[in-house]
């Protein structure tokens, strides 16, 4: 009986699901939050005048590990407790054929493909189709050397699974490093490398030196431009909206105070407070202008 209690109790605290509509508010708010902690000054030096053909750099190396933990929260599925359905009502990926199916981007993709909020969407699906395909794509690392195990392998990898290891490694100790350690397994296999299980826990401060130190280092730049252009392509996609359904509410102390009007299907309380989030964020400029790394930074790995 109290088991029934507490799963009922469980049950009612659970947001109930949203319209499509509400869905693509809460998705591409999230989304210019995640980039915004991304890429900014806090993380990346400056850019000089320079604006074309450039680099940006990591402050420090704390820096880039920072920018790594939260690039792989970024490239996460979005979870559930147990059997519960996701937040929000969002849908599981059907198939999940592909990495970036487990990951934010795959929210991003379905707003892309069913815009609701606006309608000028084809810059903004280009620019996230370009992300997943530079992400899905292999990189070749000749004579990754894993000292701990004494293995040199010319390692074939997914980007994105240098990219999350790194996070991983960067951010959690090897006790919750389970999950990596088997991917270690499961990549070095396909690269023709059979280890245990202890091999790869003995692995993974090696993969830290080469996925993060090496690999992310060298691409994070490139990872900021492509991250940088999402989020101006975002905010070319709610500026008409904004600018459309913008109401002068009054005055307050000099400052005129505003809202915007709501579409049909945006009711939920959150929901609500996401979607004006998302118009205000029109009237912001992002941390950084929009920039092209050099493709010196781009044609390695």
């Amino acid at each position: 009986m109290m088991l029934d209690v507490a799963r009922e109790r469980e049950e009612n605290l659970m947001i109930d699901a949203m319209t499509e509509i509400e869905q693509e508010a809460i998705v591409l708010n999230a989304v210019i939050s995640m980039v915004d902690n991304m890429v900014n000054h806090a993380i990346f030096c400056p850019l000089s005048d320079k604006r074309h053909d450039t680099n940006l750099l990591p402050q420090t190396s704390g820096a880039l590990r920072q920018f790594g933990v939260l690039l792989r929260d970024f490239l996460s599925p979005v979870t559930a407790k147990g059997k519960q359905a996701l937040p929000f009502g969002l849908p599981k990926p059907e198939n999940g054929d592909r990495a970036t199916d487990h990951s934010t981007l795959f929210y991003l993709r379905r707003v892309c493909e069913k815009p609701l909020i606006g309608t000028e969407i084809h810059h903004l699906a280009q620019l996230v189709y370009d992300f997943i395909e530079w992400l899905e794509q292999y990189a070749i690392v000749d004579g990754v050397w894993l000292a701990s195990i004494e293995v040199e392998v010319d390692l074939r990898i997914k980007r994105i699974d240098f990219i999350r290891m790194s996070g991983d490694i960067g951010k959690h100790n090897f006790l919750r490093l389970g999950g990596q350690a088997n991917r270690l397994r499961t990549i070095l296999f396909e690269n023709g490398v059979v280890i245990d299980e202890s091999d790869a826990y003995l692995a993974l401060p090696d993969c830290w030196d080469w996925f993060h130190t090496h690999l992310l280092a060298y691409h994070a730049s490139n990872i900021a431009e492509f991250l940088n252009n999402i989020r101006y392509a975002i905010l070319l996609y709610i500026t008409p909206v904004a600018k459309a359904r913008y109401k002068a509410t009054g005055l307050y102390d000099g400052l005129e105070l505003y809202s915007f009007e709501k579409p049909d299907g945006i009711d939920d309380k959150f929901a609500s407070a996401q979607y004006f989030e998302l118009l205000q964020r029109s009237l912001q400029k992002p941390n950084f202008p929009p920039f092209s790394v050099s493709p010196s930074f781009k044609t390695q790995f």
